[in-house]
């Protein structure tokens, strides 16, 4: 906002002359207030004003459900005796900690030398039946010729 003055002091006098030589010219009244209000305006100190406006964004949050996840570990990884002598069967059992239940969940099994390397893979069917979340779980097994270069397994869970 800024105030702006219209009239000099050298207009003021200007002004001030011509309402007196009116004055002293008019016999009446009425003409003095006809002359004399735009005059006065005319010098007045004139107020400009300038409107600003200002924009608030409100936002809302919305809490939204957490996705689901899937959490499937396998425990419990061991070797046992297979009914052939020639085999060896590797045991283990599922952990679903996810938030929903999990089918048709194969179970990928590497067979490992000293070293770490994978000697042998073998991948079991999917189970049957469905694993329920928050910590159900489930057995899977399976058979791989026996080999002395194996020193242990290691076990996937896999999405079929």
């Amino acid at each position: 906002m800024g105030w702006h003055r219209v009239c000099d002091t050298n207009d003021m006098m200007t002004h001030m002359k011509r309402l007196q030589t009116v004055l002293q010219r008019s016999h009446f009244i009425v003409a003095v207030l006809v002359v004399s209000v735009p005059l006065v305006s005319s010098c007045a100190t004139k107020r400009h004003e300038v409107a600003a406006t200002q924009t608030v964004t409100t936002l809302h949050e919305v809490q939204q459900p957490a996705p689901t996840a899937i959490d499937v570990s396998i425990v419990n990884l061991h070797d046992e005796a297979a009914p052939d002598p020639a085999d060896e069967k590797v045991v283990g059992t599922i952990v679903n900690a996810g938030d929903k239940p999990v089918s048709r969940i194969a179970i990928r099994v590497n067979a490992l030398d000293a070293s770490g390397q994978v000697v042998r893979t073998v991948t079991t069917p999917p189970l049957a039946q469905p694993i329920g979340p928050f910590g159900g779980r489930a057995t899977f097994e399976a058979t791989m010729p026996r080999d002395r270069a194996v020193a242990g397994y290691h076990a996937v869970a896999v999405a079929q």
